[in-house]
């Protein structure tokens, strides 16, 4: 990133045009808190109605946005709390809601299935109430499902969406493939195939697999999961046509992925192929955000020939000791110096890892400070909201 790149960014401004913000990333590295803070500085200057989801199981939006609690129903966050938490009366409206996986299954199954019988039968399916686990990816699904719901009742002007911390990075972008597949499975398929007849009427070399079925769950199970399997497969024409539109949709100029990281090495390498592979699918990367980078005062020469001055110099525990008014050891202004000396190392490696990310793309870079504590109200989100209204660069 040359000199000449580096200028303040309103990133929160431009991510406000997009009609929806995808926050992606590794587990642990802020996403939640970020998508709270990038609502809140989006209202605080962009006269916009929006809606956070998030599918965080740590429920700390609410908290956060200083709410009692968030459910699947949006809750709108109190202006005047917004207006303490700024300093100023927000110019916009923020909503925030929580995915319900199970009402959101629901209303999947009513709207693709082709009669209200077909949906009421899989709703009393025994197997349909585990379902969500019956593939990889299902909370990954479900929130672009939510997404493309929410997306379609063109109620908010911007759908910020805070997706799970998946084990993959590709679990998010595969979600609608994987419940395609899923649904058009040939087992699944297969399972269906004895209708009329029945299990035992099935051809000779399922004779020795469908004993051992019967007598392990049962015939009326086997039954149970053939109707299951048959009503699942009347909604693979429109789980097919969603797949295609969720895809259009996040490709669309109008979307746009936020790819949140920190700096070890774990999270840092799974953005870096989460990027590529944005890039792979023809998803737009609009922005980065790097939490919990050290401060630049680490690497400031001046300070850095400080600390080497400091761990030789023989008068430094005599001069410290006057100035604290205690005692101070002959060895404390050497340790010191040391862990300056430390930081400043992983500073200077921070920069590094910030640059190599820059090259990913050029879009906006936000870099969010290393903070001493939770991020847990309005008021800390206000701070980390003006990091990134003001302090990005590209």
């Amino acid at each position: 990133m040359s000199a000449a790149a580096e200028q303040p960014l309103d990133l929160a401004a431009r991510l406000a045009e997009r009609e929806v913000v995808v926050c992606a990333g590794s587990g642990g590295v802020g996403k939640t808190t970020i998508s709270a803070a990038l609502g809140v500085a989006m209202v605080a200057e962009q006269d916009r109605r929006v809606l956070v989801l998030t599918v965080d199981p740590a429920r700390r939006l609410a908290t956060a946005l200083g709410l009692e609690s968030v459910g699947s129903e949006p809750s709108r966050v109190p202006a005047a709390q917004l207006k303490k938490a700024l300093g100023a009366a927000p110019k916009g409206e923020l909503v925030c809601a929580m995915l319900d996986q199970k009402s959101t299954w629901d209303r999947l199954v009513a709207r693709l299935s082709p009669d209200r019988a077909t949906a009421d039968r899989i709703y009393r399916n025994p197997f349909y109430q585990g379902i969500s686990e019956a593939f990889v990816g299902s909370h990954e699904y479900m929130a672009m499902e939510a997404l493309y719901e929410l997306h379609t009742q063109r109620e908010y002007d911007t759908l910020i969406i805070d997706t799970p911390p998946s084990r993959n990075a590709l679990d998010f972008l595969e979600a609608p493939t994987r419940l395609n597949d899923f649904v058009g499975a040939r087992l699944l398929a297969w399972l269906a195939a004895p209708t009329r007849m029945g299990f035992r009427a099935m051809g000779f070399a399922a004779g020795p697999f469908m004993r051992m079925a019967d007598r392990l769950l049962g015939t009326d199970v086997l039954e149970d999961l053939s109707s299951f399997v048959r009503d699942l497969q009347l909604l693979y024409g429109g789980v097919q046509k969603q797949a295609r539109e969720v895809y259009r949709l996040l490709r669309a100029p109008a979307t746009g992925f936020v790819v949140v990281t920190t700096l070890e090495p774990a999270p840092f390498a799974e953005a870096e192929f989460f990027c590529s592979k944005l890039h792979e699918f023809s998803m737009p990367l609009r922005a980065l955000v790097v939490n919990r980078v050290l401060p630049d005062a680490l690497r400031e020469r001046e300070a850095v020939a400080a600390a080497a001055a400091l761990a030789d110099a023989s008068s430094a525990a005599r001069i410290l000791g006057e100035e604290l008014g205690e005692k101070v050891t002959a060895d404390t202004p050497k340790r010191i110096a040391e862990a300056f000396t430390l930081l400043s190392r992983l500073a200077e490696r921070d920069t590094r890892q910030v640059a190599r990310l820059a090259r990913l793309g050029r879009v906006p870079l936000a870099r969010l400070p290393l903070v001493d504590h939770d991020i847990s109200d309005l008021e800390g989100l206000s701070l980390m909201a003006a990091g990134l209204r003001g302090r990005a660069t590209v």
